[in-house]
């Protein structure tokens, strides 16, 4: 599965790429905005591609310290139809393999019909790997047999019916291999780069429905600011994007996450309700077994990592 999944060597999940972008923020209404030009951008200047290389590979050194537990809420606000929500939870780490997450989705929670017949709860279970031998899994509440992997087509597709997909979240457009630098700019009053990347050729699938995908790396902070996501005919497909940002454990984290459908005008937003940072969770969590049931279901020891006293 090239490109979209199997291509991926050290990725971040996009929500751990993105959570400090979040300082950069100051409101959702200037999201996409290049402020003023300074002197040093480069932007449409014919840049230094070795010049981007090396900004390019210190940006796909980012990590994050620990595992964590979120409960999210996904609200998802379509155009012309009522916003709608569902809840879930996810738990992340990196392994020695690269960084992974476990997510369960509540697609249909319990409910009772019009004859008071009890509606069983329906969740979409994930597994998301990154690294060099990546893939993602996944399952739904009372499906029989193993999990099912996801093809590159298959991760494009919304999740649960929301704007995301495993394609957003999982990010692998940060290293694909081709890619051109497009310079630096002055975006929300900060030095940002910019780069398109290109999918992997050997993705026929993935090159049918995606033509390119713009970076915005911010340069202070070296922190993923803004995604831009385009089809063959380089017709903006969607923009995903940081609103608000808080304090959890001592770290930095985004309070909101949107990803718009530019030809729709669509739109899904990703709320933290719940964090816990810095954790300790068993590598069980993270194996195809534990798509088997809901993580409501499973015991799962939550050990915090040992707390560091900062020197002075």
């Amino acid at each position: 599965m090239a490109g979209s999944i199997r291509s991926m060597r050290k990725i971040p999940a996009f929500f751990v790429v993105a959570c400090l972008a979040a300082l950069l923020t100051p409101s959702s209404n200037a999201q996409r905005r290049i402020s003023e030009s300074s002197p040093l951008d480069t932007l449409g200047k014919n840049p230094s591609q070795e010049t981007g290389w090396e900004i390019l590979k210190r940006f796909r050194s980012f990590g994050w310290d620990g595992g964590y537990h979120w409960r999210v809420q996904l609200k998802n606000m379509p155009r012309r139809e009522k916003t709608w929500y569902l809840n879930g939870e996810i738990y992340g780490d990196r392994l020695d393999r690269g960084p992974i997450s476990r997510i369960d989705i509540v697609e249909q929670p319990i409910d009772v019909d019009e004859n008071g017949n009890q509606i069983e709860k329906r969740v979409l279970r994930l597994l998301l790997q990154s690294g060099q031998n990546s893939y993602a899994m996944g399952k739904r509440t009372g499906e029989a047999g193993p999990p099912f992997v996801f093809d590159s087509e298959a991760a494009l597709e919304p999740i649960a019916g929301s704007e995301f997909s495993l394609f957003d979240l999982l990010a692998p457009f940060v290293y694909w291999p081709k890619f051109r630098y497009e310079g630096r700019t002055t975006f929300r009053g900060s030095p940002t780069h910019l780069f398109w990347m290109y999918p992997p050729e050997e993705d026929s699938l993935l090159n049918e429905r995606i033509g390119g995908v713009r970076i915005f790396i911010n340069d202070q902070f070296n922190v993923l600011t803004q995604t831009e996501i385009f089809d063959t005919g380089k017709t903006k497909l969607k923009t995903i994007y940081i609103i608000g940002v808080d304090k959890a454990d001592g770290q930095t984290i985004f309070r909101e996450l949107d990803v718009r459908n530019e030809v729709t005008r669509d739109k899904t937003r990703l709320k933290i309700l719940d964090a816990k940072m810095g954790l300790e969770l068993p590598t069980s969590l993270f194996t195809a077994q534990s798509l088997m049931d809901d993580l409501q279901n499973q015991t799962i020891p939550i050990v915090r990592q040992e707390a560091f006293e900062l020197l002075q």
